[in-house]
């Protein structure tokens, strides 16, 4: 098993460097992203809110 990590400053941009790191890094991996986990990450004053991880 895998875990890959992206942070955005919206769920959606998390979300989206998600799907580009793993298209990138990982092309033949089964990637859903429905199956994505994102949620609140730092204080703020950080410019990521968002974390997104996905284990594979």
């Amino acid at each position: 098993m895998q875990k890959e990590t992206t942070f955005g400053r919206t769920k959606e941009e998390a979300l989206s460097r998600m799907g580009d790191l793993m298209i990138r890094k990982h092309p033949d991996a089964i990637y859903s992203r429905s199956e994505v986990e994102v949620s609140e990450y730092g204080n703020e004053e950080s410019e990521d809110k968002y974390v997104a991880e996905y284990i594979f």
